[in-house]
């Protein structure tokens, strides 16, 4: 089940929370009191088929839907308050099918679409530690079922990082399993509502619901910023921009003076701890202190040399000045006599 600003889009339905055994002419049969539009992908034979089901008078534009001849996922390419999305509704092999996750991943990517919710019976166990009942003899995912997974954050378990909840139960294996589940874009999270597993009834599944609000996505859209390049013509707006830089610039240099030195005195309180208690725990940390204010010089040095090479390269005879500014400064510091 996906549930949209309080409308249904997805509604729960065997297709989409788990595989459906229905035959092509069964599945027109589900276009009726909510659903307006049907779309579906069925196989030759019963065994397969997924479907996705949109509510009446729901203002949303299909511009392209792809699916597989036999009946294992289905694909929209759809236009939601002037947003493209990819909706995907799939049925995952019990074997291990590399050439399926893979065809997947290339058409999602064909899509281009930033936004992407893939829903459905994936028959694979994620993490076996959490999402089974009885793990021996399993093994691990393949690398084509993660290949899927690229970019794409499995929102139940984002949200239940050590919760073990079950959308699927074995007889033959009398164990219990979350091979139901949503897919979704890393930037989908923040509008995400609700994420529920629901409770194994009629069928050996559980449904699955997600609720997005997808309307506010719209207003979250972050808008392009330009300069107005104009105002490098006028002086004053040249003088203000200058001297503001200079203030952030001597804010930042005396910020980075100040963290230098609090790191300094946290390696100094660190060294007289360890040297009183040698702990190995304390000596990790200070371990930890030392490489962050090496880090921090490091990059001081590096930015230091880059202004070098920038400013003999722009300055004439490189090579002559460089050395000569070397022989001056060695100069300076040489001692004659004690």
């Amino acid at each position: 089940m996906f549930n949209l600003l309080g409308s249904d889009f997805f509604k729960s339905n065997p297709a989409r929370s788990q595989p459906s055994y229905l035959e092509k002419a069964d599945l027109l049969l589900l276009q009726k009191d909510w659903v307006g539009k049907v779309l579906y992908s069925a196989g030759s034979s019963s065994q397969r088929g997924v479907a996705i089901l949109i509510r009446k008078n729901f203002n949303i534009k299909i511009l392209k839907q792809q699916s597989d001849e036999e009946g294992r996922w289905l694909a929209i390419d759809a236009e939601l308050f002037g947003i493209r999305y990819t909706f995907m509704n799939i049925y995952g092999p019990t074997a291990d099918l590399p050439g399926f996750f893979v065809e997947l991943s290339n058409e999602i990517t064909q899509f281009g679409n930033s936004y992407v919710v893939l829903g459905g019976d994936f028959n694979n166990v994620r993490n076996p530690k959490v999402d089974k009942t009885y793990t021996w003899g399993i093994t691990r995912p393949s690398q084509a079922r993660k290949a899927i997974e690229v970019d794409l954050v499995d929102v139940w378990r984002y949200f239940h990082p050590s919760d073990k909840e079950f959308t699927f139960y074995s007889h033959p294996h009398i164990s219990y399993s979350r091979i139901d589940y949503f897919l979704i874009s890393k930037s989908l999270l923040s509008i995400t509502e609700q994420m529920t597993i629901g409770t194994i009834l009629v069928s050996d599944h559980a449904p699955v619901g997600l609720s997005l609000r997808l309307g506010q996505l719209s207003k979250l859209r972050p808008t392009t910023w330009r300069f107005n390049s104009s105002l490098l013509k006028d002086e004053q707006s040249v003088e203000f921009i200058k001297s503001r830089l200079i203030q952030d610039c001597s804010y930042l240099k005396k910020k980075s003076v100040q963290h230098l030195h609090e790191l300094e005195m946290d390696i100094k309180k660190m060294e007289k701890m360890h040297s009183s208690q040698s702990d190995h725990s304390i000596l990790l940390e200070l371990n930890k202190l030392k490489a962050k204010y090496n880090s921090i010089f490091q990059k001081k040095a590096e930015y230091t040399l880059f202004r070098n090479k920038h400013k003999y390269y722009e300055q004439g005879e490189r090579i002559g000045r460089f050395l000569a500014e070397n022989r001056r400064h060695r100069h300076k510091c040489y001692i004659r006599r004690i």
